[in-house]
């Protein structure tokens, strides 16, 4: 299959960006819920947008078909510190700036990697480029994370524990933001390797897209 060109139309469908209003925010609080449902998972409803975290959106037209929150490490800390306190009071003590990548929801059983890749890739440049995080850590399933560690190069941190959160089981991760840097300096925007390459990087955007990305998402704070 001509990779580069069957993806030439998705770029044309889909559109990616920061969740721009209240209504649009609500979208994506939709989607979690009705895709976390369908997984057996909890989700505690938010009535109103946290100030210290963004939500991006994937949608086709008009739909809403993913979503993902990035949330930078500050005051109020970071979600993974309700299960996993003291590993991630580790990581502060060794000098990483955090961030986490959290409220992950595509539709479809079998979620497009093209738009896993473009949503990963935009929290990647919120986080790193422009908070200035250089470390992400994800709270997961445990059967999802052989998903995150061939696809993101993420490694387990700590393993084994419930998240009353969701009411499920959960692992914790962490990657390199300087990591991902390199697999996109390396791989991205180049879609011909997808077939060969066993990671997002390749779907994702070229680094010479990245400083029109970055104004986008800029404009949104």
């Amino acid at each position: 299959m001509d990779v580069r060109a069957a993806l030439q139309p998705w770029r044309q469908r889909f559109s990616f960006d920061r969740a721009r209003s209240l209504a649009g925010w609500r979208t994506s609080q939709a989607l979690l819920g009705r895709r976390y449902t369908q997984r057996g998972l909890r989700i505690v409803p938010q009535a109103t947008p946290e100030p210290d975290l963004a939500t991006l959106q994937a949608r086709d037209g008009r739909r809403l078909v993913g979503t993902l929150s990035v949330r930078v490490d500050g005051p109020n800390g970071l979600a993974a510190d309700g299960v996993f306190p003291d590993e991630v009071a580790a990581l502060r003590t060794q000098g990483w700036r955090l961030c986490e990548f959290t409220r992950l929801a595509v539709e479809g059983e079998q979620p497009s990697k093209a738009v896993l890749a473009s949503l990963f890739h935009l929290a990647y440049l919120y986080a790193h480029r422009i908070k200035s995080a250089d470390l992400v850590i994800m709270e997961v399933h445990p059967r999802h994370a052989p998903f995150y560690r061939r696809m993101l190069g993420a490694e387990v941190v700590a393993s084994g524990r419930d998240n009353p959160t969701v009411q499920a089981p959960s692992v914790l991760m962490r990657v390199e933001l300087a990591h991902i840097q390199e697999q996109v300096r390396r791989l991205g925007g180049r879609p011909e390797l997808a077939d060969t390459e066993r990671s997002l990087f390749p779907l994702g955007y070229a680094p010479s897209e990245e400083p029109m990305l970055i104004e986008r998402l800029r404009a949104e704070i």
